[in-house]
């Protein structure tokens, strides 16, 4: 599972899911969607554009899913509860958790992070600006051991926020999302404002 607000989905999330597929030798990644985030602002497109966008990134690749169940169910997202309900729906399956760097520093702070550590493997993908995480801070962040998968192949360097930055300037975003994704934003006035 590889979670986000995707406000908007870019060519980071998406390499980030190849290089966990590779890494973590995945059979498929399913896209999540928040619905409430905990620990952001709430989303700038509504959930209903984020889904949507998330469907055009991934319907290229037969290997990627995309899960509105985040988006159904009310108050705030926390991770435990989103893997508990995916245990539910696939007893069989085993879980994996897909983090970049920069979210996964901040894992020890989140809603019953050894639940989610029970629930799934943690696979720690490389973002640009977050550097290699040392054991050390593996270990600080709640992730020792070896149920932590370790993915260190260095993804595009884009930010969501940049972007949503870019199309209010007037800044072409080609090459940063998709292109499906950059047709959606532009046809539907996203974050002009």
């Amino acid at each position: 599972m590889l979670g986000g607000t995707f406000d908007p989905i870019h060519i980071g999330h998406v390499a980030a899911a190849r290089t966990a597929m590779d890494c973590a030798r995945l059979d498929r990644v399913i896209f999540m969607p928040t619905g409430r985030p905990p620990h952001r602002p709430p989303a700038a497109a509504s959930a209903e554009h984020r889904l949507e966008m998330t469907r055009l990134a991934t319907a290229d690749e037969a290997h990627f899913d995309v899960s509105d169940l985040e988006l159904r169910r009310s108050g705030a997202s926390f991770t435990s509860d989103t893997l508990r309900e995916l245990r539910a729906l696939y007893p069989s399956n085993e879980f994996f958790l897909i983090l970049g760097w920069d979210a996964a520093r901040l894992f020890s702070s989140w809603h019953e992070p050894d639940q989610v550590r029970s629930l799934a493997t943690i696979v720690v993908v490389a973002r640009p600006g977050s550097g290699s995480p040392e054991a050390s801070e593996l270990e600080a962040a709640g992730f020792g051991g070896p149920d932590t998968i370790l993915c260190l192949e260095h993804t595009p360097d884009v930010s969501a926020s940049a972007i949503r930055e870019d199309v209010k300037s007037g800044r072409s975003i080609a090459g940063k999302v998709p292109p499906a994704v950059e047709e959606y934003i532009a046809s539907h006035h996203l974050y002009v404002e």
